[in-house]
C-alpha cells in the first residue's frame, strides 16, 4: 500500500487578492481505487493496528512537498493528538518549523489532554505556527480555543456552507471574525465551494479561504486561483464599460 501513497496539496488563498500563501498536505492512495482518499486508508489502518505508522507515511510525504513551494509559503500538516509521541517532523530536522503550520482538529480530545498541552507548548517554542482545524463541527467550541490558544483558526465547511444564503451562519461567522480579531488569530474558511459564498466570507472580512472553489487537492501546487473570483462588481462593471 505504502508505494502508492502520495500528498496531494490544497491551496490556502487570500481572499483580498487571490495570492496563495500556503498548502495543505492531505494524503491520497492511488488515484480511482478504493485506497484514494485517507479516511479509507485510516480505516483500515485502525483496524490492522498500523495508525501510526500511516500517520508517519503522511507526515512525511507531506514534508517532501515543502520543497515545491515558493520560500514565503508554509505547508500546513496535519497532526494525530493520539499520537503525541510522535515528533511533528520526523526525519526532516532541516526543515524550518516556522514553515509548518501543525493542524489539530477541533474533533480530537483537546479538553481532556493534558500532554497535548505540554507538547502545544513545546512545538511553539521550536518555532511551529498552531492551527485549530474544523472549528465548529465538534463539540468543544470556546474551550479549544482557550485550552490551545492557536495562532490559526480554520473554520469547518460546517460553519461555510451555504452562508450567502443561511441568517444563522452568517450571524455566528460575524462574530467569530470579531473574536478573531480582538484575539489576534488568524482566521481561515475552509470548504468554499461558491461565488456566493465566497462573496460573502469577503463582504465581512474573513482575509483566508480554502475550498474546491479556490482549488482541489492536487498534485502539484499553484501560486494564484483565478482572477475572476476577486474582482469586485464595481470592476467587472467598470471593464464591461469600456469594453
Amino acid at each position: 500500500m505504502g508505494t502508492h501513497l502520495w500528498a496531494a496539496l490544497q491551496p490556502v488563498v487570500d481572499l483580498t487578492n487571490g495570492a496563495v500563501v500556503g498548502h495543505e498536505s492531505l494524503l491520497r492512495g492511488g488515484s480511482g481505487t478504493d485506497w484514494e482518499f485517507p479516511a479509507v486508508l485510516f480505516a483500515k489502518a485502525d483496524k490492522l493496528g498500523n495508525r501510526v505508522t500511516l500517520e508517519a507515511i503522511a507526515r512525511d510525504l507531506g514534508l517532501r512537498r515543502l520543497g515545491d513551494l515558493p520560500a514565503d509559503q508554509k505547508l500546513f500538516l496535519n497532526i494525530d493528538a493520539r499520537n503525541l509521541e510522535m515528533p511533528p517532523m520526523p526525519g526532516h530536522r532541516d526543515v524550518e518549523p516556522r514553515r509548518v503550520v501543525l493542524e489539530i482538529s477541533e474533533q480530537q480530545p483537546i479538553l481532556t489532554n493534558p500532554r497535548l498541552m505540554r507538547q502545544v507548548t513545546r512545538w511553539r517554542s521550536q518555532g511551529h505556527v498552531i492551527a485549530l482545524d474544523d472549528y465548529g463541527s465538534g463539540y468543544m467550541g470556546i474551550g479549544a480555543i482557550l485550552m490551545l490558544k492557536p495562532e490559526i483558526l480554520k473554520a469547518d465547511r460546517a460553519l461555510i456552507a451555504d452562508i450567502d444564503q443561511d441568517s444563522r451562519r452568517q450571524v455566528i461567522l460575524k462574530h467569530l471574525v470579531s473574536m478573531c480579531h480582538q484575539l489576534n488569530v488568524t482566521l481561515i474558511a475552509e470548504g468554499i465551494e461558491t461565488p456566493g459564498e465566497l462573496s460573502f466570507l469577503r463582504s465581512i472580512k474573513v482575509q483566508y479561504g480554502q475550498g474546491f472553489l479556490l482549488g482541489r487537492p492536487q498534485k502539484d501546487p499553484v501560486n494564484e486561483v483565478p482572477e475572476m473570483f476577486f474582482v469586485s462588481p464595481y470592476s467587472q462593471s467598470l471593464a464591461k464599460a469600456k469594453g
